[in-house]
């Protein structure tokens, strides 16, 4: 699938998603902060998702689907000094299953993340070295891998993401997870595996 079917397929899926969770009660928003691992680059990583359950809270397996944000700001892995870095932000849908343990107060997850991806690095410049007369200028073609050119490029990424909620009340939870991804963003790039550990809170807003 080129990256293009898959922006299509994803718009189509992520406007069922808003009418899902536009429809009915019970949204769980989620939101954690943690570290990603990706082009060999590593650094700060946030991810949020808003989530309807499309189960009742008394059945053993809970199914939900949403939408889902992550943005991540990491080292670029042939220049791991550059002040810029690389931003990476993703967009899409989330379907999220979980199993509700016997305590209740622990649940498993396994999520499944589809998202449009943007990657993007500053152009960097060289400054002319001592006793060498050559200009300063943007980065010479082919002197970094495809993945750590400077400018913007678009993709997609596809996940599987296992965590654990731990109920801290009625509504509101803290949960941990690990996330392995793999991404198509650059087309003559090696290098396709991407991975997140997150911390943070979900809070379900109405429902029963």
């Amino acid at each position: 699938m080129s990256a293009h079917h898959f922006c299509l397929f994803l718009f189509g899926a992520a406007t069922l998603s808003s009418t899902a969770l536009a429809q009915g009660p019970g949204v769980e928003v989620q939101a954690g902060l943690g570290y990603a691992r990706v082009f060999h680059g590593g650094g700060i990583s946030f991810a949020a998702a808003a989530e309807r359950p499309m189960s009742s809270d008394s059945s053993p397996l809970r199914h939900a689907l949403g939408l889902s944000f992550w943005y991540a700001n990491t080292t670029v892995a042939s220049a791991p000094d550059d002040p810029g870095g690389r931003e990476l932000v993703g967009l899409g849908i989330r379907y999220e299953l979980s199993l509700r343990a016997r305590s209740r107060s622990v649940r498993p997850v396994l999520a499944v993340p589809l998202q449009v991806l943007r990657s993007s690095i500053p152009e960097r410049t060289f400054p002319a070295a001592a006793g060498v007369s050559f200009r300063a200028g943007p980065e010479p073609p082919g002197s970094f891998p495809v993945e750590d050119q400077g400018g913007a490029a678009w993709g997609w990424g596809a996940g599987l993401e296992f965590g654990i909620h731990v109920a801290l009340g009625d509504q509101l939870s803290a949960r941990t997870s690990l996330q392995g991804m793999y991404q198509d963003i650059y087309a003559a790039s090696t290098t396709n595996g991407a991975w997140t550990w997150h911390t943070g809170i979900t809070y379900r807003f109405g429902g029963s």
